[in-house]
């Protein structure tokens, strides 16, 4: 037997140690599975006797999460909205909250007392729970997740625009490398009257093609940029300089992966070979109408150029990926 596995279980010098290491190991195992499994059927009963008697369900709900599975947030989120159904709003507030003291951090139960507030119609305190936890983020990445949510907030629901402006572009000081904050920005600008805020479009979308971020996401906010001026500018000097852009930038992706591929400076190449390059984008720059043929699923949904920001927003930051899930599975 191996002194020592994967999972960091002592090393194994004797028959007994050995025997002694199978047994623990049998130990964890089967813990972890009954509990999953009391996880599981939990879940099934209280449904079941939903139909028959309330405080059975509650009774089932409260035993599982104060006595067995304590630390288990699938169990906690269940029974709170279990009790909002049945109109017990500060039961529901209370189980949401000593969650929270237990297991810190969590945005899926930050996120649930919040829309329990916005619910309830108390706007004011979901709003300073979104504000507690982007002041206390841990790091730059959650802040700006709370500040996203913090923004549509007051966007959507309190109907402020320039509060909510405020809030990203404070967000965008921070984390200038994070795509979705200027996607936001962009979306709310956007989702007014565009020939009236034209401007302020421009300048969002100028503000993301000259930040730090990668240049393939620079080339792709360049894109949209060139596309939103041939539907809705009406200036075209303004649209043949963003289209020069654009190109400006997809050379410069296309240099640095030939850089990458040859393992070579352009410097080096002979300057007939550089010459028709150049030729090559002039003939390109007359043809600028062909560019939009390429885009042909573009639309004003800014989300959706973006691969799973559209249909999973955040999801590659961990556990914010199951926030929006108000029966989440149990954890495997």
């Amino acid at each position: 037997m191996r002194s020592s596995g994967s999972r960091g279980w002592p090393a194994c010098h004797t028959r007994y140690d050995c025997s002694i290491c199978q047994l623990l190991r049998c130990i964890f195992f089967v813990s972890h599975y009954l509990t999953e499994s009391y996880l599981i059927g939990s879940m099934k009963y209280a449904k079941y006797i939903e139909v028959f008697s309330i405080d059975g369900v509650r009774n089932v709900y409260k035993r599982a999460c104060t006595v067995h599975l304590p630390r288990k947030p699938a169990i906690h989120l269940l029974w709170a909205a279990f009790e909002e159904q049945q109109n017990m709003v500060e039961e529901a507030r209370g189980i949401l909250k000593s969650l929270e003291a237990t297991i810190p951090g969590l945005a899926m139960v930050r996120l649930r007392r919040v829309n329990l507030e916005r619910r309830h119609g108390n706007l004011e305190e979901a709003e300073t729970l979104l504000k507690e936890a982007l002041e206390q983020g841990r790091d730059v990445t959650e802040m700006s997740f709370y500040a996203v949510k913090l923004a549509r907030h007051v966007m959507k629901v309190q109907r402020d625009p320039s509060k909510a402006k405020k809030i990203l572009l404070e967000a965008l000081e921070r984390d200038p490398t994070n795509s979705k904050l200027y996607l936001n920005l962009l979306e709310m600008e956007c989702s007014g009257d565009v020939t009236q805020n034209q401007a302020e479009v421009l300048a969002c979308f100028d503000r993301a093609i000259r930040s730090p971020m990668p240049l393939d996401t620079l080339i792709l906010f360049a894109q949209r940029k060139v596309e939103f001026l041939e539907d809705f500018g009406t200036d075209i000097n303004t649209l043949v300089a963003a289209y020069d852009e654009q190109q400006r930038l997809q050379r410069e992706s296309d240099s640095a992966k030939r850089k990458a591929e040859n393992g070579c400076d352009d410097s080096l190449e002979p300057d007939a070979k550089r010459q028709r390059a150049e030729d090559g984008s002039v003939v390109a720059a007359n043809s600028m109408t062909d560019m939009t043929a390429n885009n042909s699923a573009y639309n004003y949904n800014w989300y959706q150029h973006y691969g799973a920001w559209g249909q999973n927003s955040w999801g590659q930051y961990g556990q914010y990926s199951q926030y929006n899930q108000y029966y989440p599975p149990p954890p495997t």
